[in-house]
């Protein structure tokens, strides 16, 4: 009987996809009790061939959706609603499962059989990666993922971060799914754990419950996913009370301005420079925090040009 689902939205990453599932094949948690469910959205480098020739390695039941693509909010959305299990545990396409991760986060719903209780589990950057000084400024104190700043067991909504997070599906179908107004990653869990965090969800967080980012990151790879993360802060803009809202989002006309003020051609052109040499050297986040910034700003005047 099918307990937990895994659900896995993809694009464009079969190499780190079959990562994935090989560390989901290495659980010690009875494979005949959980499935994973792979939603690719549209890939054109030859995915689902690559994963139909791994299935059958595979130990536990594996199902794979396609669709054209329309974003991660909807690929997740379609594998939730495929779901079998009671629990749905949504990782990352390049989440790398550490052996117990299954378990621990069943064994958290049998604890908390409560149909608002969920569980967020911990991700870091993968061991064999080398973290640059850039990658880990992304994790401490940049804008990626912020565990170090979780004290206790309360993760709360506003961590309601999808690369490692379990619920059950009752709940999540009752309450809204993901919101595919948002066409990227960006906002869009945030977005749902506030909905859901308002349904009373008791989100709670285990650093035990490892799953490893395997992302080589560098200044010139991020560009793109902080526009998106501009944009998407407009859509945001009209789902949250003002007071919750990102700065950017509250003052995002200003945040142009200012922009516009200080990063002219010459500044911005050195402040890129000094970034992208310090980026494999040293941990300048000032310089980082400055430069992708600009970046997110270029996104909110995408989004303006796109609305008007």
């Amino acid at each position: 009987m099918i307990e937990l689902s895994v659900v896995i939205p993809t694009y464009n990453k079969k190499k780190t996809l079959q990562m994935t599932l090989q560390a989901l094949n290495c659980q010690d948690y009875d494979f005949d009790k959980f499935e994973v469910i792979i939603v690719d959205d549209g890939s054109t480098d030859g995915t689902i061939k690559e994963i139909k020739n791994l299935i059958p390695k595979l130990k536990f039941k594996t199902s794979i959706l396609s669709q054209t693509n329309q974003g991660p909010a909807s690929a997740r959305n379609r594998g939730i609603k495929k779901a079998r299990g009671k629990i749905v545990l949504i990782i990352n396409n390049d989440t790398i499962a550490t052996s117990d991760l299954v378990k621990r986060h069943f064994e958290f719903h049998q604890k908390h059989p409560d149909e608002k209780f969920g569980l967020l589990g911990y991700v870091t950057w993968h061991p064999d990666l080398r973290v640059t000084p850039f990658m880990y400024w992304l994790e401490h104190g940049g804008p990626y993922f912020s565990f170090s700043e979780i004290k206790g067991r309360k993760a709360g909504w506003e961590r309601f971060w999808t690369c490692n997070i379990s619920l059950k599906k009752k709940f999540l179908l009752e309450n809204g799914l993901l919101n595919e107004e948002f066409p990227y990653a960006a906002w869009e869990d945030i977005e749902l754990g506030y909905r859901l965090g308002k349904a009373g969800l008791q989100l709670l967080y285990d650093k035990h419950a490892v799953g490893y980012h395997y992302h080589p990151t560098t200044i010139d790879s991020i560009k793109n996913k902080m526009k998106a993360n501009g944009e998407s802060a407009m859509i945001l803009k009209k789902k949250l009370p003002k007071n919750l809202l990102p700065p950017l989002a509250k003052f995002p006309r200003l945040a142009i301005i200012l922009d516009t003020i200080f990063f002219f051609k010459p500044s911005f052109f050195l402040l890129e420079k000094i970034a992208l040499w310090a980026e494999t050297r040293i941990n300048l986040g000032l310089i980082f925090d400055l430069l992708l910034l600009h970046w997110r700003i270029e996104g909110l005047r995408e989004w303006y040009n796109i609305s008007q």
